[in-house]
């Protein structure tokens, strides 16, 4: 299981990386032929957008793993070890039920989009609002698995500042 996890975890890295390098390149040739040529690639500045969307979808999914998210605990730290353990236990969950509902629209959004294309690139909307399905999605299992280990393995980490699981 933590194998499998591993290369979830490496093939997201890997993914956003990807994006990243793509909208990169888009950004900077456009900008290199404006200046020289006064020319351009046409659908450069909507695909760098929807790429953008993922990275920022995608990038969540990776900073709810490793814990990057900003959160404040200042007032739970100073509760009892019994409050605490409940508090963490439900701010996930309320979490959990968050992303699950914008797992839900989400995914009501895509396929309604799906038959609407970008002007320029001609992209199915659809897949540009599936990056919300699939970062809803993502966090979810990230939560989900935080909550597993928060019982299995205990709640130490979470107690000490670090929520991750």
């Amino acid at each position: 299981m933590q194998a499998i996890m591993s290369g979830i975890s490496k093939a997201l890295d890997g993914f956003v990386v990807a994006l990243l390098v793509v909208m990169s390149l888009l950004v900077i040739v456009n900008v290199a032929l404006r200046f020289l040529f006064n020319s351009s690639i046409v659908m450069s500045e909507e695909v760098s957008r929807f790429i953008f969307v993922w990275v920022v979808y995608v990038g969540s999914i990776i900073a709810m793993r490793d814990d990057d998210h900003i959160y404040v605990d200042f007032i739970r730290k100073k509760m009892p070890k019994g409050v605490q353990k409940f508090l963490i236990v439900f701010v996930n969950l309320v979490m959990l039920v968050c992303c699950l509902l914008f797992l839900k629209g989400s995914i009501e959004l895509t396929s309604i989009n799906m038959s609407d294309h970008s002007p320029v690139a001609g992209v199915p909307m659809g897949y540009v609002y599936a990056a919300g399905a699939v970062g809803s999605a993502g966090m979810a299992i990230v939560i989900v698995l935080r909550l597993i280990g928060f019982f299995t393995r205990g709640f130490d980490q979470a107690l000490k500042g670090k929520v991750a699981g």
